[in-house]
């Protein structure tokens, strides 16, 4: 029997187990070893499915995982979307009033493992290529009948996200949008996320969690950044990274080191000891 028998960790990509494009070679080697003691090692992110590529040039593979911020589940192993939740589409009004009233931001339309580009931005460029992510320009038209698991907005700086999510929070009721952030090529990118109500990474860690039997107290995660905040208070130990915001860490049970450093390292290594002691006052 394995160390991790029966435990999940679930890991954010972008600041906490990436650092522009890059994973540092301690993150590799201890989620190997977690992974040979038994354990789930989950991705739980915001990008989509189709959006985690450069994580496998790192990892032969990882456990089914909870992508587009709790949108979806998906089973990378198998090709196979295990849960998912779209915005009904009375709300599609929300994207079509962004696309109408701010020309100058991007929009991103995220279906499953496809994702189309309403509106083309310098930012929404960025995004792009930086996620190696092959969207497809379409009109409002053309996708106004598919499912949406989320829309990404592009703003131009936190200012303007600011407006922009005041202004559509009172557009239609029961509409929820989420602040995202992502560091890359040395600036901060700050997004809008437009989601289905009730979806968070936390709640469906939940569903992922009890669909694999995780024992009592063998739920883990990491993350750096406020939409990580609830699977954080949620898992039975976690960890934020050096660089969160204090009212991030102040929420975790462990403060790893910068992303580029290990992060995701030092928490297995924190973990590891955790079970040795626990397992030291059973004996």
């Amino acid at each position: 029997m394995g160390k991790f028998d029966r435990c999940l960790l679930a890991c954010d990509i972008d600041g906490t187990l990436i650092s522009d494009g890059v994973m540092s070679p301690r993150n590799v080697e201890k989620i190997k070893y977690f992974l040979s003691q038994g354990g789930m090692f989950s991705l739980s992110t915001g990008r989509t499915a189709s959006a985690v590529g450069m994580v496998f040039k790192y990892l032969d593979r990882v456990s089914p995982s909870v992508v587009a911020n709790g949108c979806m589940i998906y089973d990378f192993e198998n090709s196979k979307v295990i849960y998912e939740k779209v915005i009904p589409q009375k709300q599609h009004i929300i994207t079509k009033t962004v696309y109408e009233r701010f020309s100058h931001i991007g929009i991103e339309i995220h279906c499953g493992n496809e994702t189309y580009i309403l509106r083309r931005s310098e930012e929404s460029d960025a995004h792009q290529d930086y996620e190696n992510l092959k969207a497809k320009l379409v009109n409002f038209e053309e996708i106004d009948g598919l499912k949406w698991n989320k829309v990404l907005f592009f703003p131009k700086d936190p200012q303007e996200r600011n407006y922009l999510r005041e202004k559509l929070t009172y557009l239609l009721e029961d509409s929820v949008f989420i602040d995202t952030v992502a560091e890359f090529w040395g600036s901060t990118h700050f997004y809008l996320e437009h989601i289905p109500m009730g979806v968070s990474k936390a709640s469906a860690l939940e569903i992922l969690a009890k669909s694999y039997n995780i024992k009592k107290g063998g739920l883990f995660a990491i993350g750096d950044y406020y939409n990580d905040l609830e699977m954080i208070k949620k898992a039975d130990i976690s960890s934020a990274t050096q660089d969160a915001p204090e009212d991030i860490k102040k929420y975790a049970d462990f403060v790893s080191g910068k992303c580029e450093n290990g992060a995701v390292a030092d928490f297995i290594d924190y973990l590891d000891n955790v079970c040795s002691i626990k397992q030291k006052g059973r004996e």
